[in-house]
């Protein structure tokens, strides 16, 4: 059913929620600081064009992350309706208004010099972006011959459409910003002899290991690989098998939910602390659960055993908390010996965390300049494992340091 408007009934239902507020807690909550008052206003009045034009000003990434973007960790914990009834679903009104988007035209450059950006994730495009808006052109290397990143390589398809991806990078090639796909940057100087800044957004793209005995045998695989086989449509289907997921990150249960949505007949995630301490969305907990995920908190695996090459199964030892706690802030897992047991698991998939082996003798600033003079770096190979808004803040915030050394560079 729709309104006069045209609008879906729910879209200003919810907008006519909002306080308006004076100092939005919501919006300084969030890391694009996304105009979150003045959009809902937009839309309330029936403009949902002008809508659109403000959040992309504020999130180059808004079609990705009117999706996908955690929400409960961000805008609409802080909104003030929340403390009279229910946040106020802000995630989803801007996904909604992205959708009458305006096409836009290639933006006019302004001679202030050319920039490489090394790595076409959300880092990367909002960079390019923010950019092209100031009138500097630049060119996008990336490695794989699909652009968008995580987004579009190992987020489940379940979880976000291609389609909506592509709504994003679209955008970029709007304004003139070229993606070289397939083009791999062994070092980011090099190209300062062709531009006048480099902005490395290249991501973590190397797992994770446990070392522990087993770990090379056939049957136990490492999270990326899997994720990026499910998102293209290649993966094995997973139909009567055993599936044993190591972690205790979002990572972790997307690849337990994928692992579900192939078929497994059973998965189990091994986690090594208590609920408690478990530091992952709620909304991906639940998504999990939904598919039979079934959660083996307080153990932790020791061994992957096989029956003569065949994995058989992962042997585990139960665990405690410590009143130690580490530099995340969580209590100290302990193994309590004698409590070995063996998991049956016909694979094993270890998604315990990211890292890169990219660029290791070049080091990031706070203020995203890095250690090599006119390479500038953000999103996940800068500061860690992180969100999707997040890395397209990094990509605005290195725009304007480009921008700003740029003009003293040319003066």
């Amino acid at each position: 059913m729709k309104t006069f408007f045209g609008f879906d009934d729910w879209v200003l239902a919810e907008a006519d929620r909002c306080l308006g507020c004076f100092e939005p807690p919501c919006q300084k909550a969030c890391p694009a600081s996304i105009p979150i008052p003045g959009f809902i206003r937009a839309i309330n009045s029936g403009n949902l064009q002008y809508a659109a034009q403000l959040v992309r000003q504020s999130n180059p990434m808004v079609a990705t992350c009117g999706v996908v973007c955690p929400e409960e960790v961000f805008c609409q914990t802080q909104c003030t309706r929340g403390k009279i009834d229910q946040p106020i679903k802000i995630r989803e009104l801007h996904g909604y208004a992205t959708k009458f988007e305006k096409p836009i035209g290639k933006s006019k450059t302004n001679g202030q010099g050319r920039v490489a950006i090394v790595g076409s994730g959300p880092a990367g495009i909002s960079c390019a972006v923010e950019l092209a808006r100031a009138g500097i052109p630049s060119i996008i290397y990336e490695q794989s011959d699909h652009p968008g990143g995580v987004p579009n390589s190992s987020i489940p398809e379940f979880r976000i459409a291609k389609t909506t991806v592509d709504e994003d990078i679209e955008y970029a090639r709007n304004l003139g910003i070229k993606i070289l796909q397939g083009s791999t940057v062994e070092n980011p100087a090099g190209l300062l002899k062709q531009f006048d800044a480099v902005f490395v957004a290249t991501g973590l793209a190397k797992n994770k290991i446990l070392n522990i005995p087993g770990e090379s045998l056939p049957g136990v695989i490492t999270a990326l690989p899997f994720l990026e086989k499910a998102r293209a449509g290649i993966a094995e289907a997973l139909t009567d098998k055993r599936v044993a997921v190591i972690g205790g990150g979002n990572v972790s249960l997307d690849v337990a939910a994928t692992a579900s949505a192939l078929g497994a007949a059973e998965v189990h995630l091994v986690y090594r602390r208590s609920p408690k301490e478990i530091k992952v969305w709620q909304s991906e907990l639940a998504e999990a659960q939904h598919r039979g995920v079934m959660i083996d908190y307080l153990s932790a695996p020791v061994e992957f055993v096989a029956d003569g090459r065949a994995l058989y199964g992962v042997k585990c030892i139960r665990m405690r908390l410590t009143d130690e706690v580490d530099s995340s802030g969580r209590k100290v897992p302990k193994e309590i010996g004698g409590t070995e047991f063996v998991l049956p698991a016909d694979l094993a998939i270890i998604a315990v965390g990211l890292g890169s082996s990219y660029l290791p003798e070049v080091k990031a600033n706070p203020d995203l300049s890095t250690s090599m003079k006119g390479v500038f770096a953000g999103g996940d190979w800068a500061r860690g494992e992180g969100t999707i808004v997040e890395a397209a803040r990094d990509g605005k915030l290195a725009a304007q340091a480009i921008i700003n050394y740029l003009k003293d560079k040319l003066k």
